[in-house]
């Protein structure tokens, strides 16, 4: 995580202190030369000074998510005849998920627009515990998943600060679904075929709003690379909240 975030921060030094010569972003008002506002300027010279206000956009985003989940205990029956049972903790599961986002953006205005997404979280099992027995080629392990998805709408506020940059700021409304799953489940050694299980879900489905800041750099006058940082108040039975760092690339038309 700490390797894509520099690459971020380094690449957009690079872009933005090579744009001091041309404008890439279309809706940014430098844009337009002077001679266009000249008095009596015709008007297919004007229009052929200014780029096209771009309105349209298509995007997708890597997100490296944080979830926060209320710590809640439990107790599951060991699969295994005479085995103990096994305690556990929300604590357990992974906090951080990684997921892809993908967008349809439509930007009426030069500083406001509105992004519709859907996100898919990439699949994610851990091996909390494990526990076997001398001359049995039985074993039994506790494996935590959890996974979500999301969709939703936001608000989309652009400041432009220079030719090839501007601020973001959004807020937007989403549906999040949460699928967390323990599973205490029992195999045996010589093929690793799970035969029986025990298993308790922590599943959340909640509307949400959600905010975020961040900023964008016109590469061409249609490709922009974005870096964005989001919060998510779930308020769930078991997930409180979500916090994204996002990174993608957005074509505009």
């Amino acid at each position: 995580m700490r390797k894509i975030l520099l690459a971020s921060v380094a690449l957009a030094s690079l872009v933005a202190h090579s744009a001091s010569a041309q404008s890439y972003n279309p809706n940014y008002p430098s844009n337009v030369p002077s001679s266009y506002y000249s008095y009596g300027a015709p008007q297919a010279r004007r229009a052929a000074a200014s780029p096209a206000f771009k309105k349209f956009s298509i995007g997708f985003d890597y997100v490296l998510g944080s979830t926060s989940m209320a710590s809640q205990s439990f107790t599951l029956d060991n699969p295994l005849v005479g085995g103990e049972s096994y305690t556990g903790n929300t604590d357990k599961f992974e906090d951080s998920i990684d997921s892809l986002n993908f967008n349809l953006g439509f930007r009426p205005w030069k500083y406001l627009g509105f992004e519709a997404f859907y996100q898919q979280s990439l699949s994610d099992n851990q091996i909390k515990y494990q526990e076997s027995y001398s001359g049995d080629s039985r074993f039994a392990q506790a494996e935590y998943e959890v996974k979500y998805k999301a969709y939703g709408l936001d608000a989309v506020g652009y400041i432009p600060l220079a030719s090839r940059f501007e601020l973001l700021a959004t807020v937007g409304v989403a549906q999040y679904d949460f699928d967390a799953k323990v599973n205490f489940n029992a195999y045996k050694n010589t093929s690793m075929n799970k035969y029986r299980a025990n298993s308790l879900k922590m599943d959340d489905s909640k509307l949400a709003f959600r905010y975020g800041g961040g900023a964008q750099i016109w590469l061409s006058q249609r490709l922009a690379f974005r870096a964005m940082y989001r919060y998510t108040s779930i308020g769930g039975d078991y997930f409180d909240d979500v916090s994204e760092i996002s990174l993608g690339l957005r074509y505009n038309f």
